[in-house]
């Protein structure tokens, strides 16, 4: 019983905390490297942790979306053009100073940095941040998270992701 209680404290706190804390500010989180459906290979939980430290981002939250965008294939191409690990439109990769989505340290800061502006701009809310870089963040700012069915299941995916890992730590 206090086990659980202790994950959902520590769950609740970091769902929290993952938009609120500035850049450099967020507290030593640890990867849950095996808190995956498919474990975190290592040099991708060390880019992770990295690009963690430098944004102020919670690792788990940036594995659980590398999960659901490429399942944590560098090499990965969506039928719309997204490229890489975190699945970056060549428009926005480059706009974020990615000079290669296939490069596996630039991806993950690329879309790490697009995920603490898109934490900021939507106030730490983790559902419109996660809808935004599904859907765009102009159609989720004007509809919300629920602006298409696609960014429904994208948001319930990658948080079901998130969860799990808080709770293997």
């Amino acid at each position: 019983m206090r086990k659980t209680i202790l994950v959902v404290a520590v769950s609740a706190l970091a769902l929290v905390n993952v938009g609120r804390a500035s850049a450099g500010s967020l507290p030593q989180v640890t990867l849950a490297s095996n808190g995956f459906p498919a474990p975190v290979p290592q040099y991708l939980a060390s880019i992770i942790a990295d690009a963690s430290k430098k944004y102020g981002v919670d690792p788990n939250l940036i594995a659980a979306m590398t999960f659901r965008e490429s399942a944590f294939n560098p090499n990965a191409v969506s039928s719309r053009g997204a490229q890489g690990l975190m699945q970056l439109m060549p428009k926005t990769a480059r706009a974020l100073g990615v000079q290669d989505s296939f490069d596996a340290q630039q991806n993950i800061f690329g879309g790490t940095k697009y995920l603490k502006a898109l934490l900021d701009r939507f106030n730490g809310d983790v559902d419109m941040t996660l809808a935004a870089y599904n859907a765009g963040p102009e159609l989720v700012a004007k509809l919300g998270p629920g602006a298409t069915q696609e960014a429904v299941e994208y948001v319930a995916a990658v948080k079901g992701y998130y969860q799990a890992a808080l709770r293997a730590l």
